[in-house]
């Protein structure tokens, strides 16, 4: 508190008198009266976290500097400078805060200072105090951590509870709401084994009422809030179903994690896509397969694991899906600057699909975890690849929950396939290429067989340029870019990897040559 306290009045001394800036009594009197504008903990919290787990040391004074000028957003008339040892914050050409200059790695009291600078923003600007702080938190945060990497970045209180209750589930009922082509609110889906489905509530009901009260007329996330609350409470969704009944559902709320996985049978091989990772993906994975297996009574062919389109999510899971298929080896490592975040991960004896070959679908939106499933099956040889090149975020963020209930990510380790390589940038090329050869399965699966379509040796050794070097990148982005292509196409060229042998033991064998020219490359 004393360093805060003293924060402010260096602040409040050192106001300059703009023409709609008040004077600086008048300010000092009125920040003792409205309080604080900004919370400082939301910086220092932010600022200590970068400190201690960001990938590289980085420079506090900079990226201050660089955060307030970021509150140009906001009112274009205000920027911020260094002057010898002062930061001053302008505003129309005066100088509206004169703050002392920390040292470059004296992270706590550069976010203290950082809180200063928007209280007095807040008091010269009409425009910052009317967009309010967390406006300006968004704005600093968006400027400073431009400074680090694409994947380190603040997310407000509203989008934070969105994101959390993703990963790690939330309380309700278990439906997806919606509008229809009116704009009027409707339920998008129904989770299975939640109250919601357990009472019937049928995709594409409009939702008139939540506990008797009209929301014909609320916007999607005012229902949302409305239907989420304390678990073992009861909450009353009033609904007209597709076929024009209207009927009052009673459902007692509970914690809801939305299952991410949708499964089929194909010509005896199963197929599992994935849409994300949450807490209970591997799981889910699990029951799937086992399911399918079960049922198919030893005349399955082969697993499909489908990432593309997957954006990722918990590392913990990405590890468990891998090690689910596989009896032994190294699934992936980490390194960064935090000692902690130095990790190996191996798999553990006890494979879900015993010896049934096994294909992962990736694509040009396959990321983060759903790469490090699709690499560590593909370099210990027990899956194919069949796709094109995947996105290529070779990283992990660690999350920080802020005193405001935003939430700061900050990037602290790259990831390293089992082969030595780390598809930063460049992705992760997949076994059979589909990308950009029609759209007649067959013809892929010859064009693979007699060698003609690109392959994962061809530019192997390049992947350990790749994340640093320009023309080695191009060169591996080039081998397999993704393209629009049917959908259906990958699957059905994985079906018939699967349900030839010679052809998946041909295409292990290309895995094995370009995992032997990589290693021999590093």
């Amino acid at each position: 508190m004393a360093a805060i306290v003293a924060a402010l009045l260096v602040l409040s001394g050192c106001l300059s008198s703009a023409p709609d800036s008040p004077a600086p009594a008048q300010a000092e009197a009125q920040i003792r009266e409205a309080g604080h504008f900004a919370d400082p903990s939301v910086f220092t919290v932010g600022f200590d976290r970068i400190q201690e787990v960001y990938l590289v040391q980085e420079n506090f004074g900079k990226l201050a500097l660089d955060g307030l000028n970021g509150l140009s957003k906001l009112d274009d008339e205000i920027s911020a400078r260094r002057d010898g040892g002062r930061v001053q914050l302008i505003r129309a050409g005066h100088v509206i805060a004169d703050l002392d200059s920390p040292e470059p790695d004296a992270s706590y009291d550069w976010g203290t200072t950082v809180a200063s600078a928007l209280d007095a923003a807040s008091l010269a600007s009409p425009k910052v105090a009317t967009a309010g702080n967390e406006a300006a938190y968004q704005a600093v945060y968006d400027a400073l951590l431009n400074d680090l990497d694409p994947y380190s970045r603040y997310v407000n209180p509203d989008r934070a509870r969105d994101d959390r209750a993703q990963r790690d589930g939330y309380t309700g009922v278990g439906i997806a709401l919606s509008q229809d082509e009116k704009g009027r609110p409707v339920i998008g889906d129904v989770f299975p084994d939640t109250p919601a489905a357990r009472a019937n509530l049928l995709k594409g009901s409009m939702i008139l009422a939540v506990d008797g009260v009209s929301v014909e007329d609320a916007k999607v996330d005012e229902i949302a809030d409305l239907m989420r609350g304390p678990a073992d409470t009861k909450v009353a969704l009033t609904v007209r179903e597709p076929q024009g009944r209207s009927r009052t559902a009673t459902m007692t709320r509970e914690k809801v994690i939305e299952n991410m996985v949708r499964s089929e049978v194909r010509d005896n091989v199963v197929v599992i896509k994935l849409l994300r990772y949450n807490k209970t993906s591997a799981e889910a994975v699990r029951n799937a397969v086992t399911g399918l297996l079960h049922g198919l009574n030893g005349r399955a062919r082969g697993i499909i694991l489908d990432l593309r389109g997957n954006p990722g999510g918990l590392l913990d899971q990405s590890v468990a899906l891998a090690d689910m298929f596989m009896d032994r080896g190294q699934i992936v490592s980490t390194r960064g600057r935090n000692p902690d975040s130095d990790q190996s991960f191996s798999a553990h004896a006890g494979n879900i699909a015993g010896h049934l070959p096994l294909a992962v679908l990736v694509d040009g939106h396959s990321a983060s975890a759903a790469e490090i499933t699709a690499a560590a099956l593909q370099d210990s040889d027990r899956a194919i690849l069949v796709g094109s090149t995947s996105f290529g975020k070779g990283s992990v963020q660690t999350v920080t929950r802020l005193p405001n209930d935003g939430e700061l990510f900050l990037t602290w380790s790259r990831i390293y396939a089992p082969s030595g390589y780390t598809w930063h940038r460049q992705g992760i090329l997949p076994t059979v290429c589909t990308s950009g050869n029609g759209a007649d399965a067959k013809a892929v699966l010859q064009a693979f067989r007699a060698g003609q379509l690109p392959s994962l040796a061809d530019v192997a050794a390049e992947r350990f340029r790749a994340p640093d070097d320009d023309a080695a990148l191009r060169r591996v982005r080039a081998a397999c870019p993704w393209q629009v292509h049917d959908a259906d196409l990958d699957v059905q060229v994985a079906v018939g990897l699967l349900s030839d042998p010679a052809l998946y033991a041909q295409a292990l064998g290309v895995q094995e040559h370009g995992g032997a020219v990589a290693v021999h490359a590093q």
